[in-house]
């Protein structure tokens, strides 16, 4: 082999071996997330309920709100990964973006709680966020309520704030592509509707997940309702501004 074969051959390989790394990288640091948010399940323990500030804290999750004070929830997809703390910064919406349970940078975050919807107030949809991961965690298997098969074996997800009276169980209402919208004004915004309190939104934002499911559950809602919305990133366009959201409605 000459010498200019020999320096080529060099270099595509170091090429190589620099790609393998980062790609092993990348499933390695998602797979120690992923175990370090396992890992808090692990804390959910049954013990006395603590008074705080902001309410009564149930006994199951004690631990992880003196862990992090910033936990507002546990939301659960069963036959899914998707089975996480839900967090909240109110004066910093988008902290948990990419930090996890123990503020550190992560590129997976937390899912997280828009700012707007407050579990302390009368309000008739919460906005909570999570990445789609493509290591299958975190909300990526959100995106399977798109196939209507699957909605029919799992119509229900559970969606529990820390505060006592605040465990529930959610049914599907709608499931839908979107994206965002920067400019125009025009079209139905459904991440502009964190934090209902009239019956005029609620009833535009009802009309408004309907119209775009992908598929008609049947299940009714009206003011005074408690709706959940699940939002993360969808590359059905190619601007990166796709999205895909599950709207539930609380049902006990």
């Amino acid at each position: 082999m000459s010498l200019g074969r020999k320096i080529i051959f060099v270099i595509a390989l170091m090429v190589f071996v620099g790609a393998l790394g980062a790609i092993v990288n990348h499933y390695v640091t998602g797979w120690r997330a992923e175990k370090a948010l396992t890992d808090l399940g692990e804390l959910k323990t049954e013990q006395e309920d603590l008074v705080t500030d902001k309410g009564v804290v149930i006994g199951k999750y004690v631990n992880l709100y003196k862990k992090n004070s910033d936990i507002i929830g546990w939301i659960t997809v069963d036959g899914t990964n998707i089975d996480y703390p839900v967090m909240q910064t109110q004066d910093d919406p988008e902290f948990y973006l990419r930090r996890n349970f123990d503020k550190e940078y992560s590129v997976s975050g937390v899912p997280f709680l828009d700012a707007a919807s407050d579990i302390f107030k009368p309000t008739s949809n919460w906005l909570l966020y999570g990445h789609n991961m493509k290591d299958g965690t975190m909300f990526h298997d959100l995106l399977e309520y798109a196939d209507e098969d699957f909605y029919k074996s799992h119509k229900t997800i559970k969606f529990d704030t820390i505060y006592k009276g605040g465990q529930g169980e959610y049914e599907v209402l709608a499931a839908f592509y979107s994206r965002i919208y920067p400019e125009d004004k025009t079209v139905f915004k459904y991440y502009n509707y964190a934090g209902i309190t009239s019956e005029k939104d609620f009833n535009e934002y009802l009309q408004g997940v309907r119209a775009l499911s992908q598929y008609d559950t049947g299940v009714e809602a009206e003011y005074g309702d408690q709706l959940l919305t699940l939002s993360t990133c969808s590359y059905h366009v190619e601007d990166r501004m796709g999205r895909f959201a599950v709207v539930v409605k609380r049902i006990r």
